[in-house]
Formats: C-alpha cells, structure tokens, sequence
C-alpha cells in the first residue's frame, strides 16, 4: 500500500470521524489494513489518511503485528507541562528526521475496533507517537513543529539520502513515525 507524500493531502484536516453505525468499512478488516500498512513501512505509527482513508483513525506499533494498536476518533484529553525533545521522521516525509518538542505525558482516549473505550496516561515513546499521528489527523507535519530553517535543512538533507540511496549508496536506516 502507497502511504501519501501529496502536501495538499496532508495539510488537510479530517474532520470525520470512524462512524461504527453506519461504517464505510468494517473496522477490524480496517485494523488489519492500517496495521499491515504501517509493518510494510517499518512506521511506528500511520494515520488513515496517510494511505487513503478518510476518517480519524491511527495505528500504533507494538512489538508484533498482534499487539499493535489502532485508535478510532483518538483524543488527547489533557497535555502535561513537562516537554521533552526525540528525533522524529515520518513516512510522508521519507528520510526526513527533525528534533521535535512536545509534551512528555498526555492523557489520551480513544476506541478500539470493538468500540469499546479505552484511556490511558500516555509517556515515552507512546505519548510521541500518539501525538505525532493525531497531528497528521488534524492536518499537521512534524515540519510544522519546527522552525522553518530547521525544516528546509531537513528537506534538503532528506532530499541526498534520497539520491543517495537510488544510487545504491548504503543509508543508516530509521524508524518513522
């Protein structure tokens, strides 16, 4: 599956959300797509919208297929003050990775595919990631999060690993978000 690179797609907010009445597809058929996604991309996280779908889903990596997770109409509830700073990339944004500020903790909810809800305090790298996807949801890049001398030379950076790895060069691989 071919995750979305088209800005005018990603700048754009979703305002749907996953309708469990009245589906537009069957949300564990849709769990297994996302998270199949987002393993054939080594991502630790891809939105709905990164792959074609319109509603406010995302799936976070766990450490098999079966123990990832797939959030439907997520919410962060509350923000802690506490800020911390962890490289980021993305798979719309390939071979790009830029140091993003945000909130250590945030207190999240959301709805599994059975639609049951589920919260949690979220900190670390769960907290990252929620954020992060939540952000492709609501129409935001990782780019946007830094200033933008910070974002042109991560392009720029980007755009030679790139090349360089059409030309066969070796490129130390990363995990994006």
């Amino acid at each position: 599956m071919k995750v979305v690179t088209d800005w005018k797609i990603l700048r754009k907010k979703v305002e749907e959300e996953f309708d469990f009445d009245n589906p537009q597809i069957d949300p564990k058929e849709f769990k297994e797509i996302i998270i199949d996604a987002m393993w054939e991309h080594s991502g630790l996280g891809i939105s709905a919208n990164q792959i074609g779908y319109n509603f406010r889903v995302f799936a976070m990596r766990g450490e098999t297929k079966k123990d990832s997770v797939v959030c439907f109409n997520p919410e962060i509830k509350t923000f802690s003050d506490n800020m911390n700073t962890m490289e980021e990339g993305c798979l719309s944004v390939p071979e790009c990775f830029v140091k993003v500020v945000r909130p250590a903790e945030v207190s999240i909810s959301y709805l599994n595919e059975d639609r049951k809800q589920e919260g949690q305090l979220a900190t670390g790298l769960t907290a990252r990631v929620f954020q992060h996807e939540l952000d492709h949801l609501d129409g935001i890049t990782m780019l946007d999060r830094v200033g933008t001398f910070t974002a042109r030379y991560a392009q720029d950076k980007a755009r030679k690993r790139l090349k360089a790895v059409s030309r066969g060069k070796p490129v130390k691989p990363k995990f994006a978000l």
